[in-house]
């Protein structure tokens, strides 16, 4: 252990040396390293080029009834996938939020999983 490095406070460890100032606020914040912010999703100026709705100008409360269109944005578990996933505006993630959880209300999409959407007959 270098002089210039304090322990981590994980607990006590034996023939470790431990002053009074390791307990110190300043020095926590030191030790903490600066974690990176996770990914909440595109900025605001690429979602605008990356998210479908907002190009073609679909409002997704309106699309509530579009199955097909929602499951896009449903997890096979039937979650909501993550803005950082989808690549959606702010609002058109809240607004796709909300048309898929009317749509759940209203029995268009099932809760629990996703609707497997066949075309043709397999």
């Amino acid at each position: 252990m270098s002089p210039n490095s304090f322990p981590v406070l994980r607990g006590f460890q034996a023939h470790q040396f431990v002053q009074p100032k390791d307990f110190s606020r300043a020095q926590y914040n030191k030790q903490r390293s600066r974690l990176k912010r996770p990914a909440l999703g595109p900025d605001a100026r690429s979602s605008r080029y990356l998210d479908p709705l907002h190009q073609l100008g679909i409002d997704p409360l309106k699309e509530s009834l579009n199955s097909a269109l929602l499951s896009h944005f449903v997890t096979t578990m039937g979650k909501i996938k993550k803005r950082s996933e989808t690549n959606l505006t702010w609002r058109n993630q809240r607004r796709v939020g909300k048309a898929i959880r009317r749509a759940k209300m209203m029995g268009i999409i099932p809760v629990l999983s996703k609707r497997q959407l066949f075309e043709g007959s397999e």
